[in-house]
C-alpha cells in the first residue's frame, strides 16, 4: 500500500533540510575565516632594511639602512639608521659603529656628538711692544680658514634598557653616520660593506652585530617616469 506524504508535512521536511544545510556553510564559512585571522596574525609585515642579532642573541637589530640618496659621493656624509632592541637581563650601550673601509661612523645629535667647550682666553696683560709686534705680523700673513665643524662624535655612547629599544634616525635627531666617504660613491641601489656594531654590558663584557651589507632605503616617493620619446615626421 502506497502511503502519500501530505503536503504540509512535505514543505516542513524540506524547511528543516535547508535549514541544515544553511548552518553547515555557515560553520565552514566561520572555520575558513578562523584560520585566516590566526595565518595573518602569526605573519611579520614586511619592513624596509636588514635585521641581524648579536653573536650572544641578546641584541637585535632592525631596520637597519643607509637613508636614500641618488647618490653619496666621495667626501659625502652618510646618514645610517636603525632600531637596537636589548633582550638581555642588564643594560648595555652601543659603543662603537665601524664600515669597513668606507670611513669613521659617528653619532650625530646625540649627547655625546656635543662640541667641547673651547679653552679660555689668557687673562695675562700683553706688553704695548709685544701688542705691535703681533699685529705687524698678523697684518702680513693672512688667517687660515677655520676648520670645518665635526659632522658627529666618534665617542659613541647610546644606552638601550633592559627590555627596551632605541630608534637611530633622521628623523628622532639621533642617528649614525659615515662621516666622510671614502673610496667610490654610493649609489642608489648599493649597499655599504661590513658594518659591526660593538656592545658594551653594564657588567663589562661585549658582544658584536655584523652586517655584510647595509642596504639602502628606497625612496618615500615614487621616483618621476621619464617623459616618453616623441618622434618627429620625416624621420
Amino acid at each position: 500500500m502506497t502511503r502519500t506524504i501530505p503536503a504540509a508535512r512535505r514543505r516542513t521536511m524540506l524547511g528543516a533540510a535547508l535549514l541544515a544545510s544553511a548552518a553547515l556553510g555557515v560553520g565552514l564559512l566561520s572555520g575558513c575565516s578562523a584560520g585566516q585571522i590566526t595565518q595573518t596574525d602569526t605573519q611579520v609585515a614586511a619592513v624596509p632594511g636588514i635585521g641581524a642579532q648579536s653573536a650572544d642573541g641578546q641584541i637585535v637589530l632592525r631596520e637597519g639602512v643607509v637613508a636614500y640618496a641618488d647618490a653619496y659621493k666621495a667626501g659625502s656624509t652618510v646618514p645610517i639608521e636603525v632600531r637596537l632592541f636589548n633582550n638581555a637581563k642588564q643594560s648595555v650601550k652601543l659603543t662603537g659603529v665601524t664600515a669597513g673601509s668606507a670611513g669613521t661612523v659617528v653619532l650625530v645629535g646625540g649627547p655625546s656628538a656635543a662640541a667641547a667647550p673651547s679653552s679660555p682666553p689668557s687673562s695675562a696683560p700683553a706688553s704695548a711692544s709685544g701688542s705691535a709686534s703681533a699685529s705687524a705680523s698678523a697684518s702680513k700673513s693672512p688667517s687660515a680658514p677655520p676648520a670645518p665643524a665635526p659632522v658627529g662624535s666618534s665617542k659613541i655612547g647610546v644606552e638601550i634598557p633592559v627590555g627596551g629599544f632605541v630608534s637611530l634616525s633622521q628623523s628622532t635627531k639621533t642617528y649614525l653616520a659615515v662621516e666622510k666617504l671614502t673610496g667610490e660613491e654610493l649609489r642608489a641601489g648599493m649597499a655599504l660593506p661590513n658594518v659591526t656594531f660593538t656592545f658594551t654590558y653594564a657588567d663589562g663584557s661585549t658582544t658584536t652585530i655584523t652586517v655584510p651589507e647595509l642596504p639602502m632605503t628606497v625612496p618615500l616617493s615614487p621616483l618621476p617616469k621619464p617623459s616618453p620619446v616623441v618622434g618627429h615626421e620625416g624621420e
